[in-house]
């Protein structure tokens, strides 16, 4: 499970109340907090707010645990489409484009059609790697961060490999 950075973390109660966001690792904290009953609220872009309300005594650290956001429902989605091309431009068709979503851990195979064209569809809020590999061609890596019914368009540039020699006997 990937942490979620940025989430936005509010507190409420005892005549209190704060903001904060998490770091890179999900880790937030309130500090120097007097006695009494607060409302702790998680919110975060592509996930259905959460509450938890929390009673802390004198002296008491209270350690929340992990909290796992739910998705918002899945009705929509996005879509990383684009072009596969060589260096001056040209559409490489047949190129194995794999795709998988960093958080969710999505997993899908497409090939490049006689214009380079390719769409991975149906994706939800996440980071996605695809790798592009081609016979013949160095292997090309794109990293795409996708919103939720976001539709992101991308190139994709390949080289063709220095280290091939070839013929033709007849």
């Amino acid at each position: 499970m990937i942490a979620l950075q940025g989430a936005k973390v509010s507190i409420s109660g005892n005549s209190y109340s704060d903001t904060t966001e998490t770091d890179n690792k999900g880790y937030y904290e309130f500090k120097n907090l007097s006695p009494g009953d607060y409302t702790i609220t998680y919110e975060e872009d592509g996930y259905k707010t959460q509450t938890k309300d929390v009673s802390l005594g004198e002296g008491e650290l209270k350690d929340l645990g992990t909290v796992i956001l739910e998705e918002e429902g899945d009705e929509t989605f996005g879509k990383i489409y684009g072009y596969v091309v060589d260096v001056k431009g040209n559409p490489v068709m047949a190129v194995k484009l794999k795709l998988k979503g960093l958080r969710t851990e999505v997993k899908a195979t497409e090939t490049s059609d006689k214009d380079g064209f390719f769409e991975f569809a149906g994706l939800g809020r996440d980071t996605y790697v695809i790798i592009a590999k081609k016979k013949h061609y160095k292997r090309a890596k794109k990293t795409v961060k996708l919103k939720k019914d976001e539709h992101e368009e991308i190139k994709i540039k390949m080289r063709k490999t220095s280290k091939l020699i070839n013929g033709l006997i007849r």
